[in-house]
């Protein structure tokens, strides 16, 4: 959105126009980023078995961390002893960070497709929203993780894993969706300016 001054009843006032992308298109940058968009919906969908080993993969350092030192990852799964008993957790379908994911990467393609915001300012939206969630998501799974061994895995597996996990996922949503808005929406609705000495005039 662009704003340029005017000159209304004798005063001097900034309005702003409807175009909000200042950066034109180069080509098929565009195009590109919403055939990009329906991919990665259709990868996150089809192929979520490859993020949840990659979740995995990452909640191991965080176990080994909590003094879980024999964590391991074995396909989706973490595993580790807890008082001599071997466990762990499972990332399935439903505990992985795709479907937290998939509102985000919805709204940005159709927002790419609308053109109603620039290119790199929606891409820096979607990435604050996916960096905020993974985060989140693996604090969910410490949380688990953490239960487990200080309970028992049973116990700690029972208390953790709706309360807390759903807690933690909720705020994951709320955090994220905070810090996509305030990305996209940096600069685009500018506050008018009026010359406090000018006043109105007629």
């Amino acid at each position: 959105m662009s704003a340029g001054p005017v000159t209304t009843g004798g005063a001097d006032a900034w309005v702003l126009s409807t175009d909000t992308d200042r950066t034109p298109d180069v080509g098929l940058v565009r195009p590109g980023m919403i055939a990009g968009g329906v991919l990665t919906l259709v990868a996150m969908l089809v192929g979520s078995s490859r993020l949840q080993a990659l979740e995995a993969a990452a909640a191991v350092p965080l176990a080994r961390a909590i003094g879980l030192e024999d964590a391991r990852q074995v396909g989706r799964s973490v595993l580790f002893t807890v008082d001599g008993q071997p466990t762990g957790i499972d990332v399935t379908v439903g505990c992985t960070a795709a479907f937290l994911l998939l509102p985000f990467v919805v709204i940005t393609t159709v927002l790419l497709a609308v053109r109603r915001i620039p290119v790199l300012r929606a891409m820096s939206a979607l990435v604050a929203a996916v960096l905020v969630v993974l985060a989140v998501n693996q604090a969910r799974m410490l949380a688990i993780t953490a239960g487990m061994a200080t309970w028992g895995p049973e116990v700690g597996y029972a208390r953790t894993h709706v309360l807390v996990g759903t807690a933690v996922s909720t705020l994951g949503v709320v955090l994220a969706g905070t810090a996509y808005l305030v990305v996209l929406l940096h600069g685009t609705y500018p506050s008018p300016a009026v010359d406090p000495q000018e006043g109105d005039r007629w």
